[in-house]
C-alpha cells in the first residue's frame, strides 16, 4: 500500500499474511475491502491511497476511506513493513 499525504510525503507499507496468527482475518478484511471500493474522487492537495492485494488495485482518496477499506489501510499502516 502507498499512502500519499497532502504535503507530498509518501509512505509505503506491505503486510504479508503468511505465518501470521491473524493472517486469515486480514485476508478476509482485504477481500471485503476490495469487493466494493468507492469511486476514485481525489481532491486537489488531498491525500490518496493506492492499495494492492495480489493483482487487485484500488485507488481511493483519503476522505472516501470507510468501513473495511479504512480498517485495511489502518492495519497496513500500523503493522506493515516499510516497502
Amino acid at each position: 500500500m502507498t499512502h500519499i499525504w497532502s504535503d507530498g510525503m509518501t509512505v509505503r507499507r506491505t503486510l504479508d499474511t503468511a505465518g501470521r496468527s491473524d493472517g486469515s482475518q486480514l485476508e478476509e478484511l482485504a477481500a471485503r475491502a476490495l469487493a466494493d471500493p468507492p469511486p476514485y474522487r481525489p481532491v486537489p492537495s488531498g491525500p490518496i491511497c493506492h492499495i494492492q492485494v495480489e493483482d487487485d488495485v484500488v485507488m481511493a482518496a483519503e476522505h472516501d476511506l470507510e468501513g473495511p477499506l479504512l480498517d485495511l489501510v489502518t492495519a497496513v499502516l500500523a503493522e506493515g513493513d516499510v516497502a
